[in-house]
């Protein structure tokens, strides 16, 4: 099994996106809105080509994992499963999620962010970005592949 460790902001969307999405609406966004469709395209893309399974790292887990189901369905995309919180620990729960999944063969993980427990996990990080080049698009397609197709799991 190859698992797909995603965190929601900075990766499905980004501060142009919503920026924009808040000036042409002109109020409050709807939680569901957070997510750029350009973005979920691109998460489909990657899920279906490399069958990855998706585990929820993002602090949307704590409060909104009904939002993030409602719109995952919307792309016809499943998750498996959510990691447990430890705040900006997320190296920590992502290596006690693997702990206990023995039949993970490789992984990636989707963040805008670099906690610093992320040291040893940088071979399987594609880092996007929250203020520029839109947060997930199609660049990151060829930097997954190195990594999930590559024969050694790196923990």
């Amino acid at each position: 099994m190859n698992v797909l460790f995603l965190d929601v902001d900075g990766v499905l969307n980004s501060h142009e996106y919503l920026t924009s999405l808040y000036e042409k609406k002109k109020k409050r966004l709807e939680r569901e809105e957070f997510f750029d469709p350009k973005c979920m395209v691109v998460l489909k893309k990657i899920v279906s080509k490399f069958n990855l399974k998706i585990v929820i790292t993002s602090s949307w887990k704590i409060a909104d994992m009904q939002t993030i189901e409602r719109v995952f369905k919307k792309y016809d995309l499943g998750i498996l499963d959510k990691t447990k919180n430890y705040g900006d620990k997320r190296g920590k729960e992502i290596r006690e999620w693997l702990s206990n999944h023995s039949k993970v063969k490789n992984f990636v993980i989707l963040d805008d962010d670099f906690f610093s427990d992320y040291v040893g996990l940088e071979k399987n990080l594609v880092q996007t970005s929250f203020s520029s080049n839109g947060g997930l698009n199609d660049s990151h397609i060829l930097l997954v592949e190195k990594i999930i197709t590559r024969d050694k799991l790196n923990i």
